[in-house]
This record gives structure tokens, C-alpha cells and sequence, in this order.
């Protein structure tokens, strides 16, 4: 998925209620917090210090250089290619980015990845691929193909749990994604253009990350080759276990551009448990976009340390533009300690945040201390979207609309045979598309409407069917699913 460098937009803000002029001396307390906030650099200093310490504790216990082989043989029975027929790729990547219009081959069919995690039938994926989707199909590293259904979505943090009708299924091992450290080796696996289970691999370049503007999801960002089709893969590390989900790519083309991003395990299944309980995912906030307070950015607000919630958007109509926060407050705590707060901390104290709640905010604005009470509003869920009903038909040619080009004896001037004007239904969910010149059903050469109808009546209904197609300079077979399955699968 692209991740385009974020816009600035407008906002709209409101001004604090009018406050009593400044008094020249402060209050008791207005020293504290201020006290607080002077110190916070040695805080800063000393939780780097302790994650930076953390990771050298444990890199002894690290081999050097990874070998991948055995991690990737032990994922691949996991991981699933995904089909897409229909709108698709709807909605934001994980941190509230928008997805790449790439990941699709075609204007109606994309390809993803996915993991099984659960083995009664249980995957993950990335919500923007399957959102808004018409018909979704997994296939197996066995090569079977099922129909799934949506159990749930999540986009806010880009996640879909879809299960299809499998038992006694392969899964992933699950690790855990805080454990993660710059550096360390990790690979992906998935299908980019639709190469099925390809193995990419790098190393850890930040976790977490947050993107400016975003929502707050945490993301851990890699330089391993991410491409379309490979949203939904697992990231896992040297050892085989799962540490995140790829979610998507920062790049001014659509291709790997060497920074890539991964939806941390830990997260995934947190939102893959709700939604198997729930159906969907409840979640508090504020209504303020907000970005982690840097090193660089602090002296500009008058701080020393990197702790910190830096607003740079306010929603219209929200609990925090009623409250008064506007652009540019950094939000140093929530509750009634006056020690500033990690990022993470305060994202995490938000969310868990109960509805109709409401929350002390320490507030860093023009260089002084303030406290605000806001209160928390409720987002409204991602429900599963529903497929399209569609009425029981008796597809005639799978949906295909054929021509016969006569040669260059004719008004044609390509090779004499059958081409496709136009595709629907199973045709067009297979990929087929205008222009594909087709040369044979199954093993039967056909050159003409009689021959290829012949063909296809001679094949039992409960069979799968293979088109031989020619598209520009490649040639392949296609597989259009048994006839018999597909009026079953139309049925509402």
C-alpha cells in the first residue's frame, strides 16, 4: 500500500473560555507541574536509555545473521493468497494513511495476503484490501480454494478477520512484536503481483512509529521489500514467529522504495480477538490527530524531552475542540500525575477510556503549564460489510463475451482466433479481461465460438475448468471454479 507524504488540511479550533488575567506569581501547584516539566529531560533521556539497554541485554542471545529457511518452510503452510472481485481496497491503512491504489491487478480483482492464525479457519488480513470487496477467495498453500466470509474490520488499525469452512488448518507461531528491536533481522512473505508465498527479508529500521497526523496505531517500520499484494503477509522474525502483519509502503510510485510498514503482532491479535467475540472493535477518543513529540520538535515548544502528545489537528464538533485544545498543544499527561507521559501511554489512556468519561489533560501551550477536563466520545464501529446479493443466473460462457479474428485476410490485423470484448462474472473474477486472446479449454485447442462452446459442454458441471490465455508476451492457464459451486455460492 503507498503512504503519499501526509497534507497538511484545515482545521477548525475555538479558543479557551476567558481566563482571569496572569498573576504574577504563580500557584503552588503551577509550580509543581512547571518543576515537573523542567525535569522531563532526564526523563527522556532515561526511558531511551532503558529501551536502548533492553536490546543490548538481549542481543547476545541473538545468533548473527539470519537464516530464514527453516522459519519460512514452518510459515508457508500458514499463509494464504487472497482474490478479491468488486470494489475493494476501500477505506485507510493502519495510522489512518491511505492505501495504494496499486495492489490491485485490475480494475475489479486484487490480490493480497493473508495468515491462518486460528485452525478452525480463522485469517488474518489488511482491511483495505477486502472492504467493500463483492466476493473474496483463499487459497491454501495446498492449493485449495475456499469462499471466506468477513468476520470483522478494523480500520483504524487495518486489520480483517476472515474464516473460511476449513478445520485442522496449518497456523502461524505468534511471537511478540515489543520485543522487537532496531536492527534485528525479519522477513516477509506473501504474494507481490501475485507471486504467491515470495520471501523478502531486512532488518528492523524503528518500533514503534507513529505517523504524523495519523491515529496513534504503533507500526514498526522495516526496509524489506514490500510490494502490492503483499498487504495481509506476516512479518516474521529469524526464529518463525509472526511479529506483525505488512500493512504498507511509503513510496512516490507504488514500488518498494525501502521503507516499509508492519501492523505489530501484538496489536493484530488484540483487534483479531475482539472481533471473533464481537464482530467489531469499540475504541474512545477526543477528537484530536496527534504525532509523538521528537527530539527535534521539542525545543520549538519550549520542552527538553521527547515525552508527549503533539496535537496537529482538532476534529469540528468533538470533545476536544469543546474543551478548547487546539493545534500546536502538547499533551504531556493524562490523570493527576503532573510527570509527562510516553506517546504510547497516552494514546493507550485515551482508548481505554470509557464512554461519557472525562479525562484531566496536562497541557503544554506557548511555553506554560494548563490543565483541561475533556470528555470522551465513543467511535462508532466497522461493521463487516456484506456481499451483494445476487440473483441465481446460469452464466452462459462464464461470463465471457468472445470475438473470432479471421487473421489478415479479415478486417483484423492480429492472429486469426478468439478474443475477449468483454468479461463478467467468473471470467472477470478470474482475472480475464479485454484484449486476452484465448487458445485452449483445458487441453483442447479452440479457434472458433463452435469450438469453444463444444468444449465447455463436454466438462462436467462439477468441474474446474482451465482457459489457456495470451496476454501481450505471457501465457498462462486460468482457472474458472466448477459451475455447479458457483450457482450455489450466488444464492443469497
Amino acid at each position: 500500500m503507498t503512504v503519499p507524504p501526509a497534507a497538511s488540511g484545515s482545521h477548525r479550533t475555538r479558543r479557551m473560555p476567558s481566563r482571569p488575567l496572569v498573576r504574577r506569581a504563580r500557584t503552588r501547584a503551577e509550580h509543581a507541574f512547571t518543576a515537573a516539566v523542567c525535569a522531563l529531560a532526564l526523563g527522556g533521556a532515561m526511558s531511551a536509555w532503558s529501551q536502548t539497554r533492553a536490546c543490548l541485554e538481549r542481543a547476545p542471545s541473538v545468533s548473527q545473521g539470519a537464516d530464514f529457511v527453516a522459519a519460512a518452510a514452518r510459515q508457508a503452510s500458514a499463509v494464504v493468497s487472497i482474490t478479491v472481485a468488486g470494489s475493494g481496497n476501500d477505506g485507510a491503512g493502519a495510522g489512518g494513511m491511505p492505501p495504494s491504489a496499486r495492489w490491485a491487478q485490475g480494475m475489479d480483482r486484487g490480490v493480497a495476503s493473508g495468515f491462518i492464525f486460528h485452525r478452525d479457519g480463522y485469517i488474518l488480513t489488511s482491511a483495505h484490501v477486502v472492504n467493500g470487496a463483492q466476493s473474496i477467495a483463499v487459497a491454501t498453500a495446498d492449493q485449495r480454494r475456499f469462499d471466506a466470509e468477513v468476520v470483522g474490520i478494523d480500520r483504524r488499525t487495518d486489520v480483517a478477520l476472515l474464516r473460511i469452512a476449513a478445520s485442522d488448518l496449518p497456523v502461524v507461531t505468534v511471537g511478540r512484536s515489543s520485543e522487537l528491536c532496531p536492527g534485528a533481522w525479519v522477513a516477509a512473505m506473501g504474494a507481490p503481483f501475485g507471486f504467491e508465498r515470495s520471501v523478502t527479508a531486512g532488518v528492523v529500521s524503528a518500533n514503534p512509529r507513529y505517523m504524523p497526523g495519523g491515529t496513534g496505531v504503533p507500526l514498526i517500520q522495516t526496509d524489506v521489500a514490500l510490494n502490492p499484494g503483499n498487504s495481509g503477509g506476516p512479518l516474521f522474525d529469524e526464529q518463525g514467529k509472526v511479529v506483525g502483519m505488512n500493512s504498507m509502503i511509503y513510496s512516490a510510485t507504488g514500488g518498494y522504495f525501502g521503507i516499509s510498514f508492519s501492523l505489530p503482532i501484538d496489536t493484530a491479535m488484540r483487534v483479531a480477538d475482539e472481533l471473533r467475540a464481537t464482530g467489531r472493535v469499540t475504541r474512545s477518543h477526543i477528537g484530536a490527530r496527534t504525532q509523538p513529540l521528537t527530539a527535534e520538535l521539542a525545543p520549538a515548544f519550549g520542552l527538553d524531552a521527547a515525552l508527549g502528545a503533539l496535537i496537529v489537528r482538532v476534529d469540528a464538533d468533538s470533545p476536544a475542540e469543546a474543551a478548547g485544545l487546539r493545534s500546536g498543544d502538547v499533551v504531556l499527561a493524562v490523570g493527576a500525575s503532573a510527570a509527562a507521559m510516553p506517546y504510547a501511554e497516552i494514546q493507550e489512556h485515551v482508548n481505554s477510556a470509557g464512554q461519557g468519561a472525562r479525562l484531566t489533560l496536562r497541557v503544554w501551550r506557548r511555553r506554560a503549564p494548563l490543565t483541561v477536563e475533556v470528555g470522551v466520545a465513543q467511535s462508532a464501529p466497522d461493521l463487516a460489510p456484506k456481499p451483494v446479493a445476487r440473483a441465481e443466473t446460469r452464466e452462459v460462457r462464464f461470463g465471457l463475451e468472445l470475438g473470432e479474428r479471421k487473421g489478415v485476410l479479415g478486417v483484423s490485423l492480429l492472429d486469426p482466433g478468439l478474443y475477449v470484448e468483454a468479461a463478467s462474472g467468473s471470467a472477470q473474477r478470474a482475472g480475464l479481461r479485454y484484449g486476452d486472446a484465448l487458445l485452449a479449454v483445458n487441453d483442447v485447442n479452440v479457434a472458433s465460438l463452435a469450438q469453444f462452446d463444444a468444449a465447455i459442454q463436454s466438462i462436467p458441471e462439477s468441474d474446474t475448468v482451465a482457459l489457456l490465455i495470451v496476454r501481450g508476451a505471457t501465457r498462462g492457464y486460468v482457472a474458472i471454479p466448477p459451475r455447479a459451486s458457483r450457482r450455489a455460492a450466488l444464492r443469497p
